[in-house]
């Protein structure tokens, strides 16, 4: 199932029953940039560091596998494709690389860019929320993208044209702004009403009383919580604790940690201290065909692991 901004909302409670119902989470997210032969852990970790600060995530592909009652067991699995974009709201301008050789692998295999630039789901780390988070309580914020400011400046200069001639109490709804909704996409009730847009003249008093009151604090947890987007899910499965699967998986889990908790350190060290406090139990597929290769007394494991690499090999192999 594909899952976009538009429909991210709503799709969260469903998609926190699964990931506590799983007897595990597999993940799967980019690639690792080609090591040396000869480079230890932390070198190779170093070199992937410098990666996944300049390049983003296009898309996620989350599996939660819970099994059925009976005999024999049996595992049923909800798998889910996210498309996710940088937040814009209120942080600084999220730059990244895109190289042209991925470019073309994804349009290889019909990748929609479309739904990855149009309809990604937002995402930030706790260093970039921290920092929205101040500039709401100060009432600083404000929206990075070039089109959004746009829109905004257009609903600014209507209503400073029509605000001079009002009456308190009066209201006015502003028209043609389209690109409006885009603009506050990522707010959950957004995709799931009507969308307009009704301004109110009120006196300052009133606008004080507003501005104090415990709807706009809730408001200014509802943009946090928006901006957040798939950092939300990112923290269920931090708090469940499951099983992580994945193959191959230094990469992912670079990309997980930058991405949605904190900016990669420097150490690696540090990293997996990370890493083990955010998923107590992990299981690289990768490292367990290898083991299994490694298994010299058992001639069966030795024919049915050959040595094979890539996780297309390893699926292959186990449906013979």
């Amino acid at each position: 199932m594909e899952v976009g901004a538009e429909s991210f909302a709503g799709c969260l409670p469903r998609l926190r029953r699964r990931i506590l119902r799983a007897t595990f989470v597999g993940e799967r997210l980019g690639r690792l940039v080609r090591p040396h032969l000869f480079d230890s852990p932390a070198e190779r970790y170093v070199k992937a560091r410098q990666s996944v600060q300049r390049f983003t995530l296009l898309q996620l592909g989350k599996s939660g596998s819970d099994t059925e009652s009976g005999f024999p067991r049996l595992y049923v699995v909800h798998s889910y494709n996210f498309f996710l974009f940088p937040s814009t709201l209120g942080i600084r301008d999220v730059e990244f690389t895109l190289s042209a050789s991925s470019i073309q692998f994804l349009s290889h295999y019909g990748f929609d860019f479309n739904k990855f630039l149009k309809n990604g789901i937002p995402y930030m780390n706790e260093v970039q929320e921290k920092i929205l988070r101040q500039h709401l309580l100060a009432g600083t914020w404000k929206v990075c993208s070039c089109a959004n400011r746009d829109v905004l400046k257009k609903a600014i200069d209507e209503v400073t044209s029509w605000i001079d001639a009002a009456k308190e109490e009066d209201t006015m709804i502003l028209q043609d702004l389209n690109g409006m909704k885009q603009c506050l996409s990522e707010a959950p009730v957004a995709s799931e009403c009507s969308f307009q847009v009704m301004v109110k003249k009120v006196s300052p008093e009133h606008r004080q009383l507003l501005e104090n009151s415990s709807h706009d604090h809730c408001q200014k947890k509802l943009i946090l919580l928006s901006a957040r987007g798939f950092t939300n899910l990112f923290q269920i499965l931090v708090k469940a604790k499951k099983p992580l699967v994945g193959h191959n998986m230094l990469m992912d889990l670079m990309h997980l940690h930058d991405k949605f908790y904190r900016p990669l350190p420097e150490s690696y060290e540090e990293f997996k201290k990370n890493i083990h406090n955010l998923f107590p139990v992990i299981i690289d597929t990768k490292t367990v065909t290898k083991s299994v290769q490694k298994v010299r007394c058992t001639v069966f494991f030795k024919c049915l692991f050959p040595r094979v690499s890539s996780l297309a090999e390893v699926y292959a192999v186990l449906c013979r």
